[in-house]
């Protein structure tokens, strides 16, 4: 199959072609992000089985971008320092680019749907507030849910990306982790977590608390890992500018790669798919961790 190279306004994908899409990210040695490289240094297997790279595109493809910012109330005194390194992504996004904000307290609520209007995403950050406790999973899940609507919705090829800043556990919410994954499996949503250290509890909750700690950062890492996303964990606000500037040089970094699975879809398994880089790149290559077969993926893109 020819491979197809396209740009952020072209429609890459025929109406019967199933492809599956993978944006990765490809750094050195040293973590520094490799740049330059064309499809031939790129290599597709899905369950161990290579597969024929079909679309390849470089970073000038748009990027929606969903800002999920913890607001329950341990989060007042660093409010002010997320909403000002918040801002600075939002200011790196490019012309095509669009991006959203959701707040999560003791309920997730999109407070900005996506726009490419930047003074309206500005406004939404500038205007959250702290109170409440922290329903982390039903924020997370409300977004994922919405970036489904885009991709039905949205008549151009986009990347999609999750940035999620909080401080604190899980304590509200009625969804689980595995509800949360599952949906995150389903789509090609980079997640970001910037894990901000909490206050500490009562020593009566102390040994309750470990023990929810340690769910909630396993939580946040397999979300992010299986995702092709990052988690970040600063040791406190100050670090935030860094990393939300990383988080967009990352970004436009990345390469856009699609392929047309060999083994027909529709059985509701869970394909797992690597990205490798010529030896001769000396490089890794990061992505999500795979796919269901169950449902279309053409419909992610265009047609």
């Amino acid at each position: 199959m020819a491979i197809v190279s396209a740009t952020a306004q072209q429609a890459p994908f025929k109406s019967g072609i199933d492809m599956v899409p993978l944006s990765v990210t490809v750094t050195d040695g040293s973590g520094r992000f490799v740049g330059g490289l064309n499809e031939n240094d790129f290599t597709v297997y899905e369950d161990g089985v290579k597969q024929a790279v079909s679309f390849f595109a470089r970073s000038e493809v748009p990027v929606d971008v969903a800002l999920v910012v913890d607001t329950s109330a341990s989060m007042r005194d660093d409010l002010r320092l997320v909403q000002t390194a918040a801002m600075g992504l939002v200011r790196a996004l490019g012309t095509a680019d669009r991006g959203a904000v959701v707040e999560v307290n003791e309920r997730a609520g999109i407070v900005q749907p996506f726009t490419g209007d930047r003074a309206n995403i500005e406004n939404a950050i500038n205007h959250l507030s702290t109170a409440g406790s922290t329903a982390l999973y039903d924020g997370l899940y409300v977004v994922l849910r919405e970036f489904e609507r885009e991709r039905r919705n949205t008549p151009q090829v986009r990347r999609q990306v999750l940035v999620l800043l909080s401080d604190g556990l899980d304590n509200k919410s009625r969804l689980s982790f595995d509800d949360v994954l599952d949906l995150a499996r389903r789509g090609d949503v980079g997640v970001y977590v910037i894990a901000l250290p909490g206050q500490d509890p009562p020593a009566s909750a102390q040994r309750q608390f470990g023990a929810s700690l340690l769910d909630a950062q396993y939580a946040m890492t397999t979300v992010a890992r299986d995702s092709g996303g990052r988690v970040f964990k600063p040791k406190d606000a100050a670090e935030l500018p860094a990393i939300y500037s990383a988080i967009a040089q990352e970004l436009t970094s990345q390469y856009q790669l699609g392929y047309t699975p060999m083994r027909p879809g529709g059985d509701g398994a869970f394909r797992r798919v690597a990205v490798q880089v010529t030896e001769a790149q000396r490089a890794r290559a990061r992505t999500r961790a795979g796919y269901y077969a169950s449902r279309s993926i053409a419909s992610l893109y265009p047609r």
